[in-house]
């Protein structure tokens, strides 16, 4: 069994990290063998020639001793080095294996500009703004060992070297298990190890034996160790799926393995591309996943960010899930987010001949009547000026025989003609029958248009009095966020994650006043049912969820979406944080959507989709339409009721001031005949 002693080089988020011999108090001016060999020097040079700026993070005991990084520095030429310096307490205690400070020896005047509280949680956000910049340097193994959970991510460049100092022996499973361990614990792929003055490198890929992952030596005629491009050589990709919008299971009882849907195609299709063998996780109930009052995720997020998944093919929001452990892919499609409330109630059969037109029209009907009725007698007015200027007989008798008036009329006073004018214009104006039609010509011709706009509205009103018969007629919807804000109903959400995000903060007081009306309500089932059953709540949803999974509400007057919606996002697939398996996935996500095929996927599951809902929702259309009975015309009945009650009133009005009037000429007469 092969034995070495080593110390780590380590790089993070593509900052490269090397591990330098730890070195005693005191000067060692012997310098080992293979920090002057050609070939390794050939080696490290390919390992760091991508890498510019170099960050080298020292054990507390290795600047005393700087011979061996000083002939190091020297023989990376064009680099930029940073030094820093691992620190403990003054008994020699580890406060935690996360802090640094910067030595006195100054190799570039660069490290100068780096400022930080010398905790690790600071040093850490320096180091992701130069992620592509140098490399953090170790003492020994033991000191990658305590820090590797830390600092250690996909990204970095590993590189383990031996301590002439410390003979600390370990054998190669050893080292073949640590490196498996961290690419399971912290998906790093690129960890280099010297062996007896060989580069060796860690391929998770590799398959040996019945497993994946082996040590392979590096050459300068072997390839820079690189991720495969389009075959993964059945490599597992641990996948998760739970029932979405466009992931549908196609049994309930083995959900995790049995889906439909675009989500679900786009997996099969990438899976089968890139030569992976699919492992799909079980997820639990709480499917995209909540932050957990210790900071902690559960759902997929938290999956992903304990690293116990590699990729949830579920559409994503890309919005902040204030989780730093997961990363998108490229955005797959979009999708908006719309409030949704109770269908306002259908109007009762008796009110549905005044709800034919709006208000603003019954006003412009009942007004022009009133100014038919004025232009006529203002034409009556010219015209009797100007025949009373020429009469050959009685005037009264002319005038009356050319507006064809009745004896009555005739001798009636004025307010009365004015009057007989008007109720012959309302006549006229709704098409009724009409006795006494004028012989003057002037006046005909004012009538024939009256009656020809009359026939158009009442063509409209019989036309849409059949129609609003047969077709149910509702109230106005709610279709804007102000009338929403305006009813005062409270907005209940099923995830935690509309809290945040549905209505931006500060951004006008319509959407301020519905930010604080919202309440977080994980209830079980289904939202759009209890806002349908309650009525007095509405809620939040995707606007394809209403047409996908909550058609038949829609269909069949239930629900109704607000027509202004509030948000408009991307939505993604979620992989970890910094994976190395992103850039591929990528490039075959957009390979499909350039193609058309996601596209595709999502017109066939709405066709389908429509097919399967087609026979209730046929059913709720073929309820709309009914036989009209005596219950439908009950308006009519009313009005006709009415009409009689009032003439009724009206006659015997008139009846009893003719007796008074009679009675009182009775007693005229008899006064004076007295």
């Amino acid at each position: 069994m092969l034995r070495f002693s080593v110390t780590i080089v380590v790089s993070i988020v593509l900052v490269p990290t090397v591990i330098l011999p730890q070195m005693a108090n005191g000067p060692e001016p012997d310098i080992p063998s293979w920090l002057t060999s050609a070939t390794i020097q050939s080696q490290i040079a390919i390992v760091f020639d991508r890498i510019d700026n170099i960050d080298i993070v020292l054990d507390d005991h290795a600047i005393d001793r700087m011979d061996q990084l000083d002939y190091l520095v020297r023989h990376l030429r064009g680099k930029s080095i940073r030094i820093y310096q691992e620190t403990r307490t003054s008994n020699g205690v580890d406060r935690g294996g996360c802090t640094a400070s910067v030595p006195d020896r100054d190799y570039d005047d660069e490290y100068q500009l780096i400022r930080w509280d010398r905790t690790f949680g600071s040093f850490a956000k320096i180091w992701e703004q130069n992620e592509h910049d140098g490399y953090v340097v170790f003492g020994n193994l033991n000191v990658f060992e305590r820090l590797v959970e830390c600092l250690v991510g996909p990204t970095g460049t590993y590189l383990v070297l031996p301590d002439g100092k410390h003979e600390d022996q370990v054998e190669q499973d050893q080292v073949s298990r640590l490196m498996h361990d961290i690419w399971n614990r912290n998906g790093a792929c690129r960890v280099f190890t010297l062996v007896e003055e060989r580069i060796y490198w860690y391929n998770p890929f590799a398959t040996e034996g019945d497993g994946y992952g082996a040590l392979k030596e590096l050459s300068e005629a072997v390839e820079f160790p690189e991720i495969p491009r389009n075959d993964f050589k059945g490599y597992p990709l641990r996948i998760e799926m739970f029932w979405s919008t466009y992931t549908v299971p196609m049994n309930e009882s083995v959900p995790e393995v049995d889906f439909l849907g675009p989500d679900a195609e786009v997996c099969r299709a990438l899976t089968t591309a890139l030569n992976f063998t699919p492992l799909y996780i079980r997820p639990d109930g709480d499917n995209f996943g909540n932050q957990l009052p210790n900071g902690s995720f559960n759902g997929a997020i938290g999956r992903l960010a304990r690293r116990e998944s590699d990729i949830a093919f579920v559409g994503f929001f890309v919005k902040d899930y204030f989780s730093r452990d997961i990363e998108f892919t490229t955005g797959v499609y979009n999708d908006e987010l719309c409030c949704l409330v109770k269908k306002a109630s259908r109007i009762p059969e008796y009110l549905l001949p005044i709800t034919i037109f709006p208000t603003d029209l019954w006003g412009v009907l009942f007004l022009s009547g009133i100014g038919f009725s004025i232009i006529w007698t203002a034409i009556r007015a010219v015209i009797r000026i100007a025949v009373g200027s020429r009469v050959t007989w009685s005037e009264d008798q002319r005038l009356g025989h050319l507006f064809n008036l009745s004896n009555e009329t005739r001798d009636a006073p004025t307010y009365r003609k004015v009057m007989r004018i008007c109720v012959d214009s309302y006549i006229i104006w709704v098409s009724a029958p009409f006795r006494r039609f004028t012989r003057s010509s002037i006046e005909r011709l004012m009538l024939f248009g009256m009656m020809l706009v009359s026939l158009i509205f009442i063509s409209m009103f019989q036309s849409s009095l059949a129609s609003v018969f047969l077709n149910p007629v509702y109230y106005k919807d709610i279709d804007t966020l102000e009338q929403l804000d305006k009813s005062g109903i409270k907005i209940e959400v099923k995830y935690r994650g509309f809290m945040d995000d549905v209505f931006p903060a500060n951004n006008s007081p319509t959407m301020d006043a519905l930010r604080s009306k919202m309440v977080y309500e994980p209830i079980p089932g289904s939202m759009p049912y209890r806002v349908a059953q309650l009525g007095t709540i509405s809620t939040v949803t995707r606007k394809t969820t209403l047409s996908l999974d909550n058609a038949v509400f829609l269909s069949t007057n239930q629900l109704h979406m607000v027509r202004e919606c509030p948000r408009t996002y991307s939505l993604a697939y979620v992989v970890q944080r910094h994976s190395v398996l992103l850039e591929r996935i990528n490039t075959l996500i957009s390979r499909m959507f350039d193609g058309g095929l996601i596209n595709h996927w999502i017109s066939e599951i709405n066709f389908n989709t429509t097919i399967r809902d087609w026979e209730q929702i046929r059913n709720s259309q073929d309820a709309n339409f009914k036989i009209l009975t005596l219950v439908d015309m009950q308006f009519p009945f009313y009005l006709l009721a009415i009409g009689i009650c009032v003439s009724t009133i009206v006659f015997i009005v008139e009846h009893v001031h003719h007796r008074i009037g009679k009675t009182r000429r009775a007693n005229s007469n008899n006064g004076m005949a007295f």
